[in-house]
This record gives C-alpha cells, structure tokens and sequence, in this order.
C-alpha cells in the first residue's frame, strides 16, 4: 500500500462507482451509476440480460473503460490501469482453464507470471487447493474432471493470488440444478472464511437472495435498488424489483385515499385484501405448492405455501387468499407500464401482493 496516497488499511477491498456510464455507440449500456461496496463484503449485481451488470464487472476488471465518472478500488482512482495491475480477479462462467496444464499448475499459473519464489508457489498452490477441497486431484487435467470440480479450480486460481476484490461473472450458470445450490452455499462460506470482497453478477434472484449481503438489482443500466436481500424483497422500491425478485401478484386499477384503496373491473382492494376465488390448478415447486386461483373477474392470483402447510385442494374448488397488509406495494403508473400493458390512466397502478 502506498502511504503517499492516504490509503488505510479499512480502504483495502472497497469499490466505488461514482456516476459511471458506459456506451457503445448510440446504446447506453450502464447510465450513470453511484454504488459503493464495503471490505469484504459480498454483493451480487442482479438482472436480466441487457441490464448492464456484465459491462459493470468489465469495468470494474478493466477490460472497459467508462466513458464518464470514476471507479476507485481500494481507495484508488483505477481508469486507465490495465486489468493485469489492478489488485482484482475474475472468475468466469467458462472457468477459461487451461487443458494442457494440471490443476495445480492452472493454478500456479498467475504466480509463476509473477516470477513468484517456487518454494512460496508450492505452499499457496496448496493452501488454494485445499481451501476449494481440490487437494486429492492437484494432478488431474481439466478434461478428467465435472464442471463443479473445475469451478473449484478456477477459484483457487483467482484466490491464490489474494486479490483484494473478486469478481464473478454468473460462475455456476453451467452447473445442474443440485451441484448450483451446493457451490450458493460453499462460495459463501469461502467467502467468509478468506475475507475478500465479492462482486458476483447473475440473472438468478434465488442465488442473489441466498448468497448476498446486499443485491444491486439493475435494469436498463441504471441500479433500482440497492439493499439487503430482505429489504429488497419485502420493500421493493419499483414495480419492476418487485416483479423480478419474487413471484408477485400484480393487479391494473386506479388509486384512491392515498393508496390505501386500488379499484379495478369488478373488485377493490383495502389494505386487507382478501378475494375469494376458484383453485384452477396446483403444482409442486420442490419444496413448495404453488396454487392458481382464478377470481370471479378472471384474474389469477398465485399463492404459493411450504409443502407441510398446503391444503389439499380439488381443482375448481373455492377458496378464500389473504396476505399480509405490508406484503402490499402500490405503485404509480409509469411504475406499472413496467410490468403491465397500457395503464387506463395516470391514476393506474400496479398492487404487488
């Protein structure tokens, strides 16, 4: 660390985006974002494709460059410093390993680059190694192993060099459903147990739940909101965070008393809503039931209840749904062009239950 630079040690990890914008051409891929990332925290920038999230890890590895704003890692404005020497790695969805070489020369690799003393690289290469659980299988090529083994692999290849931050472009998008929801688990204990701030991208609102300590949730390359996992899923700050976290229910109608009454073609909605409908069909989500209910006015409402709790129900029996007055959003109408076609009018608005 440079002292001339009044770098403390708290600074070592941080990153700061200070209304950065990327474009391509007449296409602003990321508009002006503001978010600042704690040492050693975990945060996960969410979103469908298209929404800037990648473009934002490229520049924050510096294989982009903002075209306005800055970036600073570890207290350090980084424009202009080439990926190779900026303190950062990254870990890709394709592992990019090298199948010529074994596991523990891939993972040696960056070191020897360095021209790292051989003694220092042997210990390293270990203690990686058996931080990921790869120290049976140093001798394998990257062809004799599964994608989870070569994702470890390609972990301990970023880890060995002990980067302040770590970034992770959708690295368990190639795994199966089971081996996924393993490594959610094992990456944040890894995490935890090193120390080092994550910046992890992904399309999967489960894994961004699950793994983060707070969730950029972005779209149109402009972050919508930035916050812990419960406070982005039970508060959500628009229509469209509250429709891509979760399985919402959304409703058209037009708002009165402040928001406290939604009405719409044949029903009204108080801040204790309790329709009554018709069970129109049921199915099991692993470890939930999800049921579709289908109200006198057509709409379908989707309540899904942990399996031990879920009645059993007939199809077209009927049935009464109620949820929590503050599990109850309103938004306005250019809120609601998000999620729903042509609002009836600038009184519209979009319930999310």
């Amino acid at each position: 660390m440079s002292a001339e630079r009044g770098v403390g040690e708290i600074d070592v990890g941080s990153v700061e985006l200070l209304g950065v914008t990327k474009r391509f051409g007449t296409v602003t891929a990321v508009d002006a974002i503001d978010i600042q990332v704690r040492p050693g925290e975990f945060l996960s920038l969410l979103g469908p494709s298209g929404c800037g999230k990648t473009t934002t890890l490229r520049m924050l590895a510096g294989f982009e460059d903002p075209d306005e704003g800055e970036i600073r890692i570890s207290g350090r404005a980084v424009q202009g410093v080439p990926p190779h020497r900026r303190d950062v790695n990254t870990v890709f969805q394709n592992y990019a390993l090298f199948p010529h070489m074994s596991v523990s020369e891939n993972v040696a690799y960056g070191l020897r680059q360095k021209k790292t003393d051989k003694t220092e690289i042997g210990r390293r290469v270990g203690e990686a190694l058996e931080m990921v659980k790869m120290s049976r299988l140093a001798n394998r090529k990257p062809r004799e192993m599964s994608g989870g083994q070569q994702q470890r692999v390609a972990l301990a290849r970023a880890l060995v060099n002990r980067p302040s931050l770590l970034l992770l472009d959708e690295p368990l998008g190639a795994l199966d459903r089971k081996l996924r929801e393993e490594m959610q688990i094992e990456l944040k204990l890894l995490q935890s147990q090193v120390g080092i701030t994550f910046i992890f991208v992904t399309h999967d609102q489960d894994e961004a739940l699950s793994m983060s300590d707070r969730i950029a949730v972005m779209l149109d390359g402009r972050v919508e909101q930035l916050a812990d996992p419960d406070t982005v899923y039970d508060h959500p700050r628009s229509a469209f965070v509250a429709g891509f976290i979760g399985k919402q229910n959304f409703f058209e109608g037009t708002s009165r008393d402040g928001g406290s009454i939604v009405e719409g073609d044949g029903w009204t909605f108080r801040t204790s809503l309790v329709p009554i409908g018709a069970v129109d069909g049921h199915a099991a989500l692993a470890d939930v039931i999800q049921f579709v209910v289908l109200t006198p006015g057509r709409k379908e409402v989707i309540a899904r209840l942990p399996r031990p709790d879920a009645p059993r129900l007939d199809v077209g029996g009927r049935v009464w749904c109620s949820w929590e007055a503050d599990h109850t959003h309103v938004f306005g109408a250019e809120q609601a062009e998000i999620v729903l076609a042509d609002p009836a009018s600038d009184e519209a608005a979009a319930i999310a239950g």
